[in-house]
């Protein structure tokens, strides 16, 4: 966004000499004639005149202003002089593209392309914002993020040689603390391929009428390769920009996968297939990694909430009230931290029953199995 200047010009010709004036008795009690004629009025006046022309010449910040100041953070007098850090910055193996942008900017300006003050500043703001060493874990995140322009710049480079399956890229990233080192864990953008079996979608119940339900099913697809290449790229990227002794570990983020069935039931003159469609399309929508309650994306670690559930199916509209609800975690492997803590020479001795459920990292909705039927009047 572009940063807010103050209002300099905020007084009056007029409002000047009054508080000129009235400063008169901390100074003086010997001033006691405040008419235009005298001359001391007459030289608060002159003050004042000159004051209020100043204030208005400061309020008066030209755009050329701005784009000296665009100049000055490139550290470069025009776009085509070449810096030692400019120089850098263009490497096609590790590029600064923050820089080129702003670059291209200046250029653009020297070409005489017009540009609001608004615009200079939010350009010059976001690259003075954008970090470029990984020094806190906000910074790591962001980085992350970044790695997403190189990726999509390898694309097009390689493009012109052969054709692949297109790449993934960071949707989100989470960095933590790890012992002596820093992990960001990676969330790729990959679909998520979901199947409508036969039966319960094209094979319904005897009555149909009163009863309808749909059974959505992830259908798995082996992505092993391209995740690799994608957390080949984001530590490559991320490399040369952690400090000298400091460690990051790049890593996909664990997906903990999703189970949800419920049966809801319905006023009696609801239309039963508009329901259930809608219902699926909001619970489905809320289980994806950039759903979650707000619609901005799933914080890592933060597993769904039985009750925003059940609130978000009674919101559909035709539902009168809930049968049945059931919210299932599948636990997510992590043989090497069991290993590492002896759990595995203790399951043993665990106490018949259902055990605990696990989440770790984004939702992966697995199965969501939606029945609605219409109440007897």
């Amino acid at each position: 966004m572009a940063f807010e200047l103050p209002n300099l010009d905020s007084k009056s010709y007029q409002q000047l000499v009054t508080d000129l004036m009235r400063r008169i008795p901390q100074y003086t009690k010997l001033w006691t004639d405040y008419n235009d004629s005298d001359p001391g009025i007459t030289m608060l006046q002159l003050l004042a005149w000159l004051d209020e022309s100043l204030l208005y010449q400061a309020n008066r910040i030209p755009t050329l202003t701005d784009e000296n100041f665009l100049r000055w953070v490139l550290g470069l007098a025009f776009s085509t002089n070449q810096t030692e850090y400019s120089l850098v910055a263009e490497d096609k193996k590790n590029p600064d593209f923050d820089f080129l942008d702003l670059r291209a900017l200046l250029a653009q300006i020297e070409q005489g392309q017009k540009h609001s003050k608004q615009t200079l500043q939010k350009e010059v703001l976001s690259y003075l914002q954008s970090p470029y060493l990984a020094l806190t874990l906000p910074n790591i995140e962001a980085l992350a993020l970044q790695s997403n322009r190189k990726i999509a710049w390898l694309h097009e480079q390689q493009q012109a040689h052969a054709d692949g399956d297109p790449p993934l890229y960071v949707q989100q990233a989470h960095a933590e603390n790890a012992e002596q080192a820093s992990v960001v864990y990676i969330l790729s953008d990959a679909p998520r391929e979901y199947q409508l079996p036969d039966y319960p979608n094209r094979q319904q119940y005897g009555n149909a009428g009163a009863t309808m339900r749909r059974l959505l099913l992830l259908q798995p697809r082996d992505r092993t390769k391209q995740e690799k290449t994608l957390l080949d790229q984001v530590g490559t990227y991320l490399q040369p920009r952690v400090i000298a002794g400091s460690a990051l570990r790049v890593r996909m983020a664990p997906l903990t996968a999703i189970d949800v069935s419920l049966s809801m039931l319905c006023s009696a003159d609801t239309e039963l297939a508009v329901t259930l469609a809608a219902a699926m399309q909001s619970l489905f929508a809320y289980l994806q990694p950039d759903g979650g309650p707000d619609g901005q994306g799933w914080r890592y670690g933060q597993a769904p909430s039985a009750d925003d559930l059940k609130q978000l199916a009674l919101s559909v509209p035709g539902v009168a009230a809930l049968e049945t609800f059931n919210l299932n975690h599948i636990p997510t492997v992590m043989l090497d931290q069991m290993a590492e803590l002896g759990a595995n020479t203790l399951l043993a001795s665990f106490p018949a029953g259902r055990s605990a459920m696990l989440y770790q990292g984004f939702p992966r909705l697995r199965c969501l199995d939606i029945t609605v039927k219409r109440q007897q009047p």
